[in-house]
């Protein structure tokens, strides 16, 4: 080939890649290797070939010898940060687009792709930043605006979500996942009237992605129409068989609707289908008096239930809920124990809210929850020496003779039958230590499942397990942690302490 040629034919290998013709593309960059190995640009189009192949690794070798020729040109460093990502190599992709955004501070590609990479690496605040700019870099950017959205979504930032999600649709009134995407916020919003409308525009987008059914099912019920929220999760099912989120929201619509007979059936297919009971379907049916109350709530349950709410859970149990058992716990404790200092094990800890308040009255604190996301949020707070993920009977077991202090705010609201608790409770303290919590008040006896699928226990069942573990009680007394459709929920904060000479198991 004469120089020209070259040119040429390097032009139109580009043209070919910009038509997916990529095997066309592949054959005139051999032709061009071999007629001249160092042709300026060949080596992006290489990387870029390779890129098209969906080989991430050949394409970054490539391009790292095209960026060698012109270590500043934007759009071989643009394929490169593509190429790593490619590959899942966040760290070298996020400096090969900084570098871009350095060198092209108007790219708004790299924003967007800088952005969807710290989606994928679950750094939120980054993301909503470098989708922020996009997103001013390029206003008509709906990609960029949904990402914008689903990252303030993932941080809780529910009305700006909103407007991000908003956006899309005006920039891209087809984006189908925006709609159902801002159903879901505003759902969130409690604004279930437009949540419902925005959803059925998703379905009307797209009648065969069962996910946008689920979402305008989801609307329908919150919006207070739950026969077309039942009809909506049929469609689910229809289009998803083993969907079984849609089962179980199915089956909450008919017992709501009084529809018992086919709540109780759909309940059991739903705990067929998983018998691990991440939904709580066995609670279910025995409120429904389909089978006896269970001794406890199933762990996936509450796991799967407390990894849902870790985002929000701090801001929506004392904004929403104005939830103080940290405080009466804490206080219940300081006026029946002291100050400390105390070695403490905060069993359900959940994401530390009554660690800050026990903190400064130990010497040691240890956490323990069933949740990883909620001991993920611990851990920012940097108040434990340790916390584990796992159940707290098998946690206080493992840990004989080692505290002073076993505290639990509202979480033996999740177990019915206390025995075991107190039992390794008294296990994990030493003689003399404390065992604070807090509960739900039930005024007759023993324990009862409530229509919250919560326990609540009598004062005198818990002064049966007290005694028969080798307890005195120090404080019993009425209170209420929290509030429920603004009234107060009944219970009781306990203290007791550990007799030195308790009584054995059998």
């Amino acid at each position: 080939m004469r120089k020209l040629d070259l040119a040429q034919a390097l032009a139109e290998a580009f043209g070919h890649l910009e038509a997916n013709r990529v095997g066309e593309a592949k054959r005139l960059a051999r032709d061009l290797e071999r007629a001249q190995p160092s042709l300026p640009g060949l080596r992006y189009l290489q990387g870029l070939v390779a890129m098209a192949e969906g080989d991430g690794r050949k394409a970054a070798q490539s391009l790292a010898k095209a960026l060698a020729q012109t270590p500043d040109a934007v759009p071989p460093l643009l394929a490169m940060a593509r190429a790593q990502a490619l590959q899942q190599r966040h760290g070298p992709a996020e400096m090969a687009y900084l570098r871009l955004i350095a060198l092209s501070p108007a790219l708004a590609e790299a924003y967007d792709e800088l952005g969807a990479l710290y989606l994928a690496c679950g750094r939120m605040e980054a993301a909503v930043g470098s989708l922020d700019r996009a997103t001013t870099v390029r206003p008509k950017g709906a990609g960029a605006w949904y990402r914008l959205g689903i990252a303030q979504r993932s941080l809780g930032h529910w009305e700006a979500a909103a407007r991000s999600f908003a956006q899309t649709i005006a920039v891209d009134d087809k984006h189908a996942k925006a709609y159902a995407s801002l159903a879901g916020v505003l759902r969130r919003l409690k604004r279930a009237s437009e949540s419902v409308g925005v959803a059925r525009q998703a379905v009307r987008l797209e009648p065969a992605e069962a996910s946008h059914w689920l979402e305008l099912g989801q609307a329908e019920r919150e919006g207070g129409d739950l026969d077309a929220a039942v009809a909506a999760f049929r469609e689910v099912m229809r289009l998803a068989s083993d969907d079984i989120e849609a089962l179980w929201l199915s089956a909450e619509c008919l017992n709501a609707l009084g529809r018992q007979d086919d709540a109780v059936a759909a309940y059991r297919r739903v705990l067929a289908q998983d018998p691990a009971d991440r939904f709580g379907a066995a609670l279910a049916l025995a409120q429904c008096g389909a089978l006896p109350p269970p001794g406890e709530a199933s762990p996936t349950f509450i796991r799967t239930l407390f990894d849902q709410y870790a985002d929000g859970f701090d801001r929506d149990l004392v904004e929403g809920l104005n939830y103080r058992g940290p405080a009466i716990l804490i206080d219940a404790i300081g006026r029946t124990l002291g100050s400390g200092p105390f070695d403490a094990f905060d069993v359900g800890c959940g994401t530390g809210l009554l660690g800050v308040g026990l903190r400064p009255m130990t010497g040691r604190l240890d956490g323990v929850d069933l949740s990883p996301r909620m001991i993920a949020k611990a851990r920012e707070r940097r108040l434990y020496d340790e916390l584990g993920e796992g159940d707290l009977v098998t946690a206080l077991n493992r840990r004989p003779a080692a505290y002073d202090l076993v505290a639990a705010a509202d979480v033996l609201i999740y177990l019915g039958d206390l025995r075991a608790v107190f039992e390794a409770a008294a296990a994990a303290l030493r003689d003399g230590g404390g065992f604070a919590f807090t509960v739900e008040a039930h005024k007759g006896d023993g324990y009862v499942l409530l229509e919250s699928r919560r326990f609540a226990h009598s004062l005198s069942y818990l002064r049966q397990q007290a005694v028969a573990a080798g307890f005195v009680s120090l404080l019993q007394e009425e209170t209420a942690t929290r509030d429920d459709r603004g009234q107060p929920v009944p219970g009781y904060v306990v203290v007791m302490r550990k007799t030195t000479s308790a009584p054995s198991r059998s």
